[in-house]
């Protein structure tokens, strides 16, 4: 592709996204500013966030177990038979078990989150070693040490941390999502 049919790709490119932009502003304001809204409370009231999300997490994984298990049940001569329906049923039972106990489904998501962070920050410091002789490399170094330190921090102050960190985490990416979607919103109307 020559630089000025790219060049012309990009243009009409932007020039769609703005167009469909322009035409659903107001809609990406409402959701920016909903989304912001949410996201005050959730960082406002951390722990009713926490124990939401808990129970949230809870009825997904009852539903989708339900559904599979139904599912594979109709279908008896599935060559993974055994492994889907015990597959199903399992997610049936961590969603019970949410539901039915949510402090202690907020104390293990948590635990999660902290493992999640520990293994994802971890990679990104590894790829920014990688990248290293590249420009930019710092920013993937700064999000690793950063997802390192939040990892330590759950961990050190875990179990307490579980009564809040799941709403503010939460609730500050509600604000930056409606942030964003109110910058552009914005933007569209000019």
């Amino acid at each position: 592709m020559s630089d000025a049919t790219q060049i012309m790709s990009t243009n009409h490119r932007s020039t769609v996204l703005s167009s469909e932009v322009r035409e659903n502003r107001a809609s990406f304001l409402v959701l920016g500013v909903m989304m912001t809204f949410l996201g005050i409370e959730a960082i406002a009231l951390p722990y009713f966030a926490s124990l939401a999300i808990g129970m949230l997490t809870g009825a997904i994984l009852l539903v989708i177990g339900v559904a599979q298990a139904v599912i594979v049940i109709r279908k008896p001569s599935w060559r993974g038979f055994p492994h889907w329906l015990s597959g199903g049923l399992l997610s049936a039972g961590i969603g019970l078990a949410l539901l039915a106990y949510p402090l202690a489904g907020v104390l293990s998501l948590t635990l999660l989150l902290a493992a999640f962070l520990l293994t994802e920050g971890a990679l990104r410091v590894l790829l920014a070693l990688r990248l290293r002789p590249y420009d930019h490399w710092n920013w993937s170094m700064a999000s690793g040490v950063l997802a390192l330190m939040l990892a330590v921090l759950i961990l050190t102050q875990w179990p307490e941390a579980a009564l809040w960190i799941l709403g503010l985490s939460v609730g500050i990416d509600l604000i930056f999502s409606g942030w964003m979607l109110i910058m552009l919103a914005a933007a569209a109307r000019h």
